[in-house]
């Protein structure tokens, strides 16, 4: 019994020995945080905090430093940052592209999103063209069609009655891109709403278990309640990913999923949609086998749902609580479409232009992914140290996008102003990464934002929206998107 005591003594002196020198090991002008103590590093400010805590611990490590620090999860470090300047030269670095082991936690390592540098490069060559304008502006009657049945179930509700306007959007979304991605309509089949719940759960589980350190060893993780409830959830949506990609590539072997090379345009004026599931199965300039087609349709579904409807559901809100901004956006609305049914185009969508100042402001203050991971595979230098390679470093675009510097005195207050031509000159080029930066950028920006916009078109044309909430109430969890404890709560009232 001794024996074992004192073996389980000597393993835990020396591990907390070679802690101690791992810290020690990089130069000192990269800062470590603090508190930090042998065997746990920083772990003290995430164990046993909640999601709401462990949110702003992290914010408050990043607020205010410049550079890079250092933070450390049990015996992993990252190098930290909430500085443009440095946030830039990692994410333009060409050996900084790759996504750390962390991000395997999600379980869609071959998507565009999360897989490594020698997957994603050819991926993302092959899949550009499905996000160009032209087959983007192909969408919009999709959008549009799916933002009208959201409005009718809108009508339903009661005036001045609360409601959490992100169940409503996340259907929305989930109708558009299911029908942009792979021509299905959702009301053929509940299921979806099912895959999209299991898809929230395991992120839920991956970004949970992230800030847990313990956690990282497969071996502990397994004997986890979160392991179990993650591999259940995985287990439905693996099957369900195999429906859709057994009825598609049914579809494929039968010369069904082509690719329309035309430009003829629709009755409506539109270029006929091109699906990714065509893209896709049809790609020449690369052959998806059948774990990155499912990993990526899963990809594309999850971040075009969640974010979407997340994002819009914040400028909502932002614009529930400021009546009159609410009302400058509505009046640019009503003047480029006033008729009683918008016909909105490519070019009409151009116009709004404080519409599309509001939604940059919105995206500034609640990016939909606060933070980011990077990892180098060859050794590099920063701040006059070198960095080996396989280190990670974290970036915080939530920091980054308030930082009083670079946004002013009052960088924490809505003010879409902030995004005028004026004022927007000459800003830091890594001062606003709503979308990401660098070559691994968002793919899908430019479908976001068509697609939020036709949402805001319709929403603000047919409802005033007020809230309760105020901006100092907002608290948020950590996840891996930015949740808003509590929902975004908000009564509508009909316009006449």
């Amino acid at each position: 019994m001794w024996f074992v005591v004192l073996a389980f003594g000597a393993i835990l002196g020396l591990a907390a020995i070679w802690s101690i020198k791992q810290k020690r090991s990089f130069p000192q002008n990269i800062p470590v945080v603090e508190p930090w103590y042998p065997l746990i590093g920083n772990g003290l400010l995430f164990l046993g905090k909640n999601d709401k805590e462990k949110f702003w611990n992290l914010i408050k490590i990043v607020a205010g430093k410049d550079g890079l620090f250092r933070l450390y999860l049990g015996s992993k470090v990252f190098f930290g940052t909430g500085d443009p300047d440095m946030a830039q030269k990692i994410m333009t670095n060409p050996n900084c592209i790759d996504k750390p082991y962390m991000y395997d936690y999600f379980h869609l390592e071959k998507g565009v999103l999360f897989a490594k540098t020698h997957i994603w490069k050819g991926q993302r060559k092959a899949l550009n063209p499905a996000f160009n304008m032209k087959i983007l502006e192909g969408f919009v009657p999709i959008f549009c069609d799916a933002t009208k049945n959201m409005l009718q179930r809108l009508d339903t509700i009661p005036a001045e009655e609360t409601i959490n306007i992100t169940d409503f959007l996340l259907r929305c979304t989930l109708e558009m891109v299911c029908a942009s991605t792979f021509d299905f309509n959702v009301s053929d089949s509940p299921m979806i709403d099912d895959a999209l719940h299991h898809m929230k759960r395991c992120m839920y589980y991956a970004a949970k278990r992230m800030l847990k350190f313990q956690y990282h060893l497969d071996f502990i993780y397994r004997w986890t309640k979160d392991y179990l409830e993650q591999t259940r959830a995985r287990k439905c949506l693996n099957a369900y990913g195999m429906q859709i990609y057994n009825n598609a590539n049914e579809r494929y072997t039968k010369g069904l999923l082509t690719i329309d090379q035309t430009e003829h345009d629709t009755n409506e004026g539109f270029r006929k949609p091109q699906l990714f599931v065509n893209q896709i199965f049809t790609n020449t300039l690369r052959k998806f086998d059948q774990e990155e087609i499912i990993d990526n349709i899963f990809t594309i579904v999850g971040a075009g749902t969640d974010t979407s409807a997340t994002e819009v559901s914040y400028t909502l809100l932002q614009l529930a609580m400021y009546p009159g901004y609410q009302q400058k956006v509505y009046e640019e609305i009503m003047e480029i479409y006033p008729e009683a049914e918008p016909h909105i185009t490519p070019e009409s969508l151009k116009r709004l232009q404080y519409t599309e100042m509001v939604m940059n402001e919105c995206l500034r203050l609640y990016p939909v992914a606060p933070h980011l991971l990077r990892v180098n595979t060859e050794d590099i230098t920063l701040c006059g140290a070198r960095i080996p390679k396989g280190s990670m470093f974290g970036i915080s675009i939530y920091t980054i996008q308030r930082r009083k510097n670079i946004w002013g005195p009052d960088a924490d207050r809505f003010d879409p102003e902030r995004f005028s031509p004026e004022r927007s000159a000459g800003r830091h080029p890594f001062a606003f990464l709503a979308f990401s930066g660098g070559s691994r950028n968002c793919v899908g920006a430019r479908y976001a934002m068509i697609s939020m916009k036709i949402m805001l078109v319709y929403l603000l044309k047919r409802y005033r929206f007020k809230t309760k909430i105020r901006e100092e109430d907002m608290r948020f969890r950590f996840e891996a998107i930015l949740r808003l404890d509590g929902g975004h709560l908000v009564q509508i009232e009909k316009r006449q």
